[in-house]
């Protein structure tokens, strides 16, 4: 009986002690279990915050402006596609290796290191304009510098220094040109200086524009490239006689021109514009209400997307005319009228008739006499004759420096009429010279009376009358 007895504990004892090695067995497997768990769980979050970083790399690099991570040591360790372009890193492994010193110009390295990082530190954040340097040309880069420090979310303990950069070259540039343009203008010049630094975005410089060019007297507008309207000011609207409240997309332009000027614009015009980028000269329009077609001063140009560099548009600044070409033929006229004038003044006094007495005048004739001015002596003459009634006409040809056949010939022409007026024609200035002319030409004087001088004429003269 003891001896069962005994082997009956054994055989429990047994029981219980493979019992509790089971059940460590089981724990044991639990445990592992519930670290296998925990293993993938964590391989889970790891695997997610992998592609969450991904996600932020490949979202950093599609960003334009420079974005960049350093350590609080100010070794870099990210650097996206566009902020490598912008101090001509070639590729992500260049960024390796670099510090925050390297990417700034030489002569802004103590301000980075003794104001700006301390301020990070302490702040948490710094803005203001700053130099970076172009790595492979030491070419200085203008930059809007926004950095910050970076916590742990959790701690808050600080983990690195971040930046996100702007290119501040283009907008400078744009600014330098806005000013010099500005400084060209009065008051409102001078209220757009002052505004402009308060233009923080392109919709703001957008809507400045339009306003400008709806303030403007000159037709400005843009179409498509086959011609269907995409705006025009309320100076277009007005000059073509189209509704200024109405909708003109899509309006065709050709219709606002003369079927001539259409056929030049399709055939000529747009064609020159998509070679050269640009057209200017004269076109004929026409009012859409009236009809009337007046002329414009046409300059039209090509516009082209900004980025793929294809033409997209046409845009026009276009100028009435009919105001222009009237003050032109105004001024033609005036000039004509001038020219008229002048010349009746210097036939006037080419051909001068002196009133020496109530019936006795003197022409004195000086420089050269062709065929156009004999015909004015003689008019003038017997015009004086008829209207005075002289009796006695003194022609001097003191001052004539040659006297040839066309001039004797004019004179025996002045003699011949004046006698049919009942008057007398007495010829003076005759010297030896061209005494001579006159007798070597055959010219009979036998019926004018002659002196030497105009004195002896005059003298003549007066006693006849």
């Amino acid at each position: 009986m003891n001896g069962s007895s005994e082997g009956g504990s054994d055989e429990r004892g047994s029981v219980e002690a493979l019992s509790r090695r089971i059940a460590a067995l089981e724990e044991q497997v639990a445990l592992q279990e519930r670290t296998i768990e925990a293993l993938r769980a964590k391989e889970a979050l790891l695997e997610r915050m992998g592609e969450e970083r991904r996600v932020m790399i490949a979202a950093l690099e599609c960003c334009t402006d420079f974005v960049g991570i350093a350590s609080l040591e100010g070794e870099a360790i990210f650097v996206n596609s566009a902020g490598r372009k912008l101090v001509g890193l070639e590729s992500a492994e260049a960024v390796q290796g670099t510090v925050m010193p390297d990417y700034v110009m030489p002569e802004e390295i103590p301000r980075l290191i003794n104001e700006i990082v301390p301020i990070l530190m302490t702040e948490g954040r710094w803005e203001g304009e700053l130099r970076f340097r172009h790595m492979p040309t030491g070419e200085p880069v203008a930059v809007y510098y926004s950095a910050y420090l970076v916590h742990h979310p959790e701690t808050g303990a600080p983990l690195a220094l971040a930046t996100v950069t702007r290119d501040l070259r283009a907008s400078k540039r744009e600014a330098e040109e806005r000013q010099r343009l500005l400084e060209q203008q009065s008051e409102a010049a001078a209220a757009l200086r002052h505004g402009q630094a308060r233009i923080e975005t392109l919709d703001e410089e957008r809507q400045q524009m339009i306003a400008a060019v709806e303030a403007c007297a000159d037709f400005i507008g843009i179409c498509t490239l086959d011609g269907r309207t995409i705006y025009c000011n309320a100076a277009g609207r007005r000059l073509i006689g189209f509704d200024v409240d109405a909708d003109m997309r899509g309006f065709d332009v050709t219709k606002v021109l003369t079927p001539e000027a259409t056929r030049y614009f399709v055939q000529d015009i747009i064609p020159v514009i998509l070679e050269t980028g640009c057209w200017k000269g004269e076109l004929e329009f026409r009012h859409l209400e009236t009809g009337e077609a007046f002329p414009t001063q046409y300059n039209a140009f090509l516009i082209k997307d900004q980025q793929t560099g294809q033409p997209i548009g046409i845009g026009a600044v276009t100028r009435d005319l009919r105001a222009a070409k009237r003050a032109e033929e105004e001024r033609q006229q005036l000039a004509e009228e001038i020219i008229r004038a002048q010349a009746a003044m210097l036939a006037e006094l080419s051909t001068p008739l002196i009133p020496i007495s109530d019936h006795a005048v003197v022409m004195p004739l000086i420089g050269t006499v062709d065929e156009a001015r004999a015909e004015r002596v003689l008019d003038s003459l017997l015009s004086g004759v008829a209207a005075r009634g002289a009796k006695v006409a003194i022609l001097d040809i003191t001052g004539v420096a040659t006297v040839d056949a066309a001039v004797a010939e004019a004179l025996l022409r002045a003699a011949k009429a004046v006698r049919l007026l009942g008057a007398e024609v007495v010829l003076t200035g005759i010297r030896a010279e061209v005494a001579q002319a006159l007798i070597g030409l055959g010219v009979d004087l036998g019926n004018i009376v002659t002196r030497s001088t105009l004195q002896s004429g005059i003298a003549f003269a007066m006693r006849r009358v």
